[in-house]
C-alpha cells in the first residue's frame, strides 16, 4: 500500500512485480474518473517508462516518455487506485 510520498519509491522500485507484461514492456492500467478512461504506466526492458490516456475527450496518439519526477508525481496522485487494485489482488508492498 502506498500511503505516505517515501513509499512512492518502492512501488517504482518495484513496479514488475504489480504490473501485468506483454511480453515486451510491463504495464499497469489505472482507471480515471475526469475525464472518464484510462491511464497506462510502461516500463521497458531499459528502464524507460511512458504513459498512454484514453478516455471520453481524446486518445494520446503515441506514449509519451515520463522522467522520474513525473513518474512519482503519478504514482502518488493515484495511490487510491493503484492500493485497491493492490487489494484485489491481495498483493502488499
Amino acid at each position: 500500500m502506498i500511503t505516505r510520498i517515501n513509499e512512492v519509491t518502492g512501488f517504482i522500485n518495484h513496479f514488475e512485480r504489480y504490473a501485468n507484461l506483454d511480453g515486451t514492456k510491463y504495464f499497469l492500467t489505472l482507471n480515471t474518473v475526469s475525464p472518464n478512461g484510462t491511464l497506462t504506466i510502461m516500463k521497458y526492458p531499459d528502464g524507460m517508462f511512458t504513459y498512454h490516456r484514453k478516455n471520453e475527450q481524446y486518445w494520446d496518439i503515441r506514449e509519451i516518455d515520463m522522467d522520474e519526477e513525473m513518474l512519482s508525481d503519478i504514482i502518488w496522485g493515484f495511490r487510491k487506485t493503484i492500493n485497491e487494485s493492490i487489494l484485489e489482488s491481495t498483493i502488499t508492498l
